[in-house]
C-alpha cells in the first residue's frame, strides 16, 4: 500500500514510531543528565524534613526523658507515657531541616553531576530504616546505661564506641564521618542558649559545664549516630520528590504520543 507522498504506508508507520521513541529517548536522557539541586526543590524538602522532625523527633527524644536524663520545665507537656516540651517538637524539626539541607547542599557541591559514594548515599528506604533502627538502639542504650547507674566515663567509652561502629556500617565515608562529628560538637553547644535564655529543660546529671550550662559529655554521641539518619533520610525525600513528574514534563511527553 502506497501513501499519499507514494511511500509505503509500513515505512511511514516505522518512521512515526522510531520518531516517538527517540523523543521519548531524549526526555528520559534529559531527566538523568539534569540533576535536581537544592535549590529547586528547597520548599518540598524543607517541610518534608521538618515534619519528619516534628514528629519523629519527640518519640526519639521521650526514650531518654522517660529515664529523667533531661527534665523539661517550662512548656513541659506529658502526652500519654510521652515527658516533652511544646517547643521540643518544632526545634527538632529545625534541626532535621538544618543538618539535611546541609548534607544535600555538600551533596550539589561535592558530586555536581554524580550519584553520591556509596555508603549513607543510596538515599534508599532501606538505609533510612537501617540508620533509624541503628539510631534508636543507641538512644535506648544510653537510657539503660544512665538509668543503670553506669559511670559517666565508661558509658561515654560504650557509647562512642558504639558510635563510630555505626558510622562503619552505615556510612564508611570521611563525609559522613567529617558531618557527623560536626553535629555531634555543634548540636549539644546550641543547646546552652535554649537552656540558659528560656529555660526549657536542664540535665539533673550533668557531667560537664560549658559557659556556665551543665551538659551530659555523651550526648555528643548521640547527635553523632544521628546523622547518618538524617542523611539517609534527606537523600532519600530527595528522591521521592524529583521522581514525582512535573507538570511542564507531563505535558512535553503528552506532547510526543501520537
Amino acid at each position: 500500500m502506497q501513501g499519499v507522498l507514494g511511500v509505503p504506508v509500513p515505512l511511514l508507520l516505522l518512521h512515526k514510531s522510531s520518531s516517538n521513541h527517540h523523543h521519548c529517548c531524549t526526555i528520559i536522557c534529559r531527566k538523568k543528565q539534569k540533576k535536581i539541586r537544592v535549590g529547586d526543590t528547597w520548599p518540598s524538602l524543607s517541610l518534608s524534613l521538618f515534619t519528619s522532625g516534628f514528629i519523629l523527633g519527640p518519640l526519639i527524644d521521650g526514650l531518654h526523658s522517660r529515664v529523667n536524663l533531661v527534665v523539661y520545665q517550662n512548656g513541659a507537656i506529658q502526652i500519654g507515657p510521652l515527658h516533652t516540651n511544646i517547643w521540643v517538637p518544632p526545634l527538632l524539626g529545625l534541626f532535621y531541616c538544618t543538618v539535611g539541607l546541609l548534607q544535600l547542599f555538600l551533596d550539589d557541591n561535592l558530586y555536581p553531576a554524580e550519584v553520591p559514594p556509596e555508603g549513607s548515599g543510596s538515599g534508599s528506604a532501606r538505609k533510612v530504616a537501617a540508620s533509624l533502627i541503628t539510631l534508636i538502639l543507641l538512644i535506648e542504650l544510653s537510657a539503660e546505661l544512665y538509668k543503670g547507674g553506669v559511670g559517666d566515663n565508661v558509658e561515654a567509652y560504650i557509647l562512642f564506641g558504639a558510635a563510630e561502629l555505626a558510622w562503619v556500617l552505615l556510612d564508611r565515608t570521611r563525609l559522613g564521618f567529617a558531618l557527623a562529628s560536626l553535629v555531634g560538637i555543634v548540636a549539644p553547644l546550641a543547646e546552652i542558649p535554649i537552656i540558659k535564655l528560656y529555660h526549657l529543660w536542664y540535665y539533673p546529671q550533668a557531667n560537664v559545664d560549658i559557659f556556665g550550662q551543665g551538659l551530659v559529655s555523651w550526648t555528643m554521641s548521640c547527635y553523632f549516630v544521628y546523622t547518618p539518619f538524617l542523611i539517609s533520610l534527606a537523600r532519600w525525600l530527595r528522591t521521592l520528590i524529583t521522581a514525582a513528574p512535573k507538570p511542564e514534563e507531563e505535558e512535553e511527553e503528552g506532547g510526543g504520543s501520537p
